[in-house]
């Protein structure tokens, strides 16, 4: 329960961010900033409880890297998801905000490419830097992975809205940035990329995988 109230209260912080920047709260220019430093604040006050996931992406790919049981994986899900859904009704109900009328349409070949691009790299930085042997102990593992969400929002953010995140697709869905097949769509490529980086990290580093048979997620 406790780890499921930190991914609720983490994922509802990036949500919440990257809806009022949708909104007009924040100035576009600056956007990319305020969810890197969401991310980074949620990964650093949450990370060595739940393991900071706060993605059901990220998720998926800690169950392909076997740091979850799937009723673990199951909660985070739900924990995020419900989390995106209350960050979206949050900000919607702000009447300083104004969301389009007309939903988000991205040209979808080219969203898809860079969902699936950025939310691999997210995936397996996330393995990389704060799962591995190698890089365990560190203290920059939530700069490096908001780097990537920086780096995403910064350079494809007119093609997708750099979503990268189910539970942030989810709160875009409630405003009606995003249609609903707009959402799932990108679900679909985003835990397509989760699972292509857990099994990459798994063949590139099979001592950690093999001893980690945990359904606690790793010391952070």
């Amino acid at each position: 329960m406790q780890k499921s109230i930190i991914e609720f209260l983490g994922t509802f912080l990036l949500a919440f961010v990257v809806t009022i920047a949708v909104g007009g709260g924040i100035a576009s220019n600056l956007a990319p900033f305020a969810a890197f430093a969401a991310l980074a604040a949620a990964i650093y006050f949450g990370g060595h409880i739940s393991g900071g996931a706060f993605n059901p992406a990220v998720s998926t790919s800690m169950w392909m890297r076997k740091l979850l049981t799937p009723q673990a994986l199951g909660s985070y899900w739900f924990a995020q998801i419900i989390a995106g859904v209350v960050a979206g009704l949050a900000a919607k109900s702000m009447p300083t905000l104004h969301f389009p009328k007309e939903a988000f349409s991205p040209d979808m070949r080219s969203a898809v490419m860079v969902e699936f691009i950025f939310t691999f790299f997210l995936c397996f930085t996330v393995l990389r830097v704060a799962t591995a042997k190698a890089t365990k102990g560190n203290s920059y593992y939530g700069v490096a992975i908001a780097l990537v969400v920086l780096a995403g929002a910064l350079s494809v953010g007119t093609v997708s809205s750099a979503v990268f995140n189910p539970a942030v697709g989810s709160a875009l869905l409630t405003t009606g940035y995003i249609d609903v097949t707009t959402f799932f769509v990108y679900v679909a490529a985003q835990l397509a990329a989760a699972v292509i980086a857990g099994g990459l990290f798994r063949f590139t580093n099979p001592e950690d995988c093999n001893e980690c048979t945990s359904s606690t997620p790793a010391e952070f």
